[in-house]
């Protein structure tokens, strides 16, 4: 079992039995002992010295990132604490001013209830009162009205005696009457 190397530009697997496949044939096919490759098909080689004189700034650069991206996401973290913190007791407060509300509202109904009755007494009273003064007004009106009628009816007939006993029974009369 010998293996053949071909050029380092061929891209290249080794397989069992000694043949090769190159990276630039389809897959699937394999190359045998005596087949030819063209370089013109090839990819240009690739490097095969690595410098690692950059990896160590580069690595330097890494951890300063690195540092500073972790101390970004603890500020953030502490900020997020923070604000879950913040959520919480403000649902707390939430809670509490939801139960106040609704202790607040099942007083409420009988204060204005007992506030509405005093007032409705009140205006009940009030209403009596000018139901009452009224009906006393219109009987005073009534009246007044009767003695007018009479007064002008009395005016209309010409008196059998003289004025002056005319004035004497009005005199009475008003005194009966109470006016």
């Amino acid at each position: 079992m010998e293996r053949r190397r071909i050029t380092s530009a061929a891209r290249r697997s080794y397989v069992s039995s000694g043949e090769m496949m190159v990276g630039g044939l389809a897959p699937g096919r394999r190359l045998g002992p005596g087949t030819r490759l063209s370089l013109a098909r090839m990819p240009p080689p690739l490097p095969t010295r690595v410098d690692f004189s950059l990896a160590g700034a580069l690595n330097a650069g890494f951890k300063e990132t690195r540092a500073s991206e972790r101390a970004e996401m603890m500020e953030l973290n502490d900020r997020f604490a923070s604000y879950i913190e913040k959520v919480r007791f403000l649902e707390q407060q939430n809670k509490a001013l939801a139960a106040e509300l609704n202790q607040l509202r099942a007083k409420e109904p009988t204060k204005l209830a007992d506030v509405y009755q005093a007032e409705l007494r009140e205006l009940r009273l009030r209403l009596d009162q000018l139901t009452a003064n009224s009906a006393r007004l219109e009987v005073e009106r009534d009246n007044l009205a009767q003695d007018l009628a009479t007064v002008r009816q009395k005016k209309q007939m010409k008196p059998p005696w003289p004025v002056w006993i005319w004035r004497g029974r009005l005199s009475r009369w008003r005194r009966r009457s109470g006016s």
